[in-house]
């Protein structure tokens, strides 16, 4: 009896290091996965037209908003725009003040040719709402990553938005409240091209030593 009790007390040692073993490679591989979506992601300026899923969209936009926010105020508001039809009008109202947009190589809309595109605004009675903004679209680019599906921040089709009078009707038609600015938009799509990291200068970041 001895015997058989000291057996089934190995076994179920054996199979509670072995329950811990699974999950502490379940916690390294998921681990190595984030890091490695966070590694490998990179600005895409190039799209197939492939549209995406309204489902995948919003599975993007979930990740979004559960960004970390100060005080949990979501300080920003969103819109979603994958209406080629609808990106197409902006870039010709965009045109009319600023026709040699229109002349760059391979050219299709302002939004690096995206066919679906993330506008993001701040609030502006909140010191900290862009700093909330920017943790909102980093989220949304690395849960597009993990989806097969490349991004761009831009803040310079916004400027061209914000400084042609043809397109105001269009920022309005983004319906952002009142008290709300628009900040910058992110480019989703499908990637067709595959860029190369580009070189980042670990200088940046210093250690403050206990003197």
């Amino acid at each position: 009896m001895k015997k058989i009790l000291i057996l089934l007390s190995a076994a179920v040692m054996l199979v509670a290091c072995g329950e811990q073993s699974a999950k502490t490679n379940s916690s390294e591989n998921q681990s190595d996965a984030v890091t490695e979506v966070m590694m490998s992601r990179r600005s895409i300026r190039q799209y197939k037209e492939t549209a995406i899923g309204r489902d995948t969209l919003d599975a993007i936009m979930e990740c979004g908003v559960n960004a970390p926010n100060g005080r949990g105020m979501q300080a920003y508001e969103v819109r979603v725009v994958d209406s080629p039809a609808l990106i197409d009008s902006m870039t010709a109202a965009v045109l009319v003040d600023n026709p040699e947009l229109g002349k760059r190589p391979g050219f299709k809309n302002i939004f690096v040719n995206a066919p679906c595109v993330v506008f993001v605004a701040f609030d502006r009675s909140y010191d900290l709402s862009q700093v909330d903004c920017g943790l909102l679209g980093e989220n949304i680019m690395l849960s597009a990553w993990s989806k097969g599906i490349g991004s761009c921040c831009l803040g310079s089709s916004v400027r061209w938005m914000k400084d042609s009078p043809t397109a105001a009707p269009y920022l309005e038609r983004l319906g952002f409240s009142e008290g709300y600015e628009l900040l910058y938009c992110i480019a989703l799509g499908y990637p067709d091209e595959a860029p190369a990291a580009k070189p980042r200068n670990g200088e940046k970041v210093k250690y403050v030593e206990n003197y």
